[in-house]
């Protein structure tokens, strides 16, 4: 995994940035800070690099007393992290319950079955567990932390200018920030909660969405 040191080299030169979200706010890309009240039980896009075949896929959703879920598709890779009771944390990969302890991690391999703590050579991405907070290190395209109640997600420059979801276009301008996946702007962090949600799979519930304009 990326060295502390070298991240905060790269986050203060603007090689790198951050998107945080929460149950209640995102923070994209570009430094902009909105609320936004999401009134469905989808999963919504807030990350994601806007090429014909995307590496890399970030969606969340709200789940009980204000915590949010996390699923994350890498390349062909779905993985999962739900909040469960007690601060614990559900980890699933393709439908299949991994149960990292602390300090534990889990690389995917390329070529063959996962092994937990264990290292290989080639592989798409590894996890790593610290207490009760997650890392998904996809490197160089994202770096995911997740706890529970929040989302950062740390893209590289590849990503400038092509982001979609709600952590905006990551185009280093602050205004016009509420884009919809046709481009056409919103008016607050409701309407992109609705736009960007993902009603046509692993949801039951049909979401309205804003009119473009």
């Amino acid at each position: 995994m990326l060295q502390p040191e070298l991240i905060t080299y790269m986050y203060y030169n603007n090689i790198i940035n951050h998107c945080h979200a929460t149950s209640q706010s995102v923070r994209t890309y570009d430094n902009v800070t909105y609320p936004y009240t999401m009134d469905h039980s989808c999963w919504t896009l807030i990350s994601s690099d806007c090429y014909e075949h995307p590496s890399f896929a970030v969606f969340i959703k709200k789940t009980e007393k204000d915590h949010v879920g996390m699923m994350a598709f890498i390349g062909d890779q779905r993985v999962e992290l739900t909040p469960m009771e007690q601060n614990k944390v559900q980890l699933k990969i393709n439908d299949q319950d991994f149960d990292l302890q602390d300090n534990g991690f889990l690389f995917w391999p390329l070529d063959q079955a996962p092994v937990q703590n264990k290292v290989f050579r080639n592989f798409l991405f590894k996890i790593i567990r610290r207490q009760n907070s997650y890392v998904l290190d996809f490197f160089p395209q994202m770096m995911i932390n997740y706890d529970g109640n929040s989302v950062q997600v740390l893209a590289g420059p590849h990503v400038k200018g092509q982001n979609c979801g709600m952590c905006g276009d990551f185009n280093r301008n602050t205004h016009h920030e509420f884009l919809d996946p046709q481009m056409c702007h919103l008016k607050n962090g409701d309407e992109m909660a609705r736009a960007w949600s993902l009603d046509t799979k692993y949801c039951s519930y049909k979401v309205t969405k804003p009119i473009c304009t």
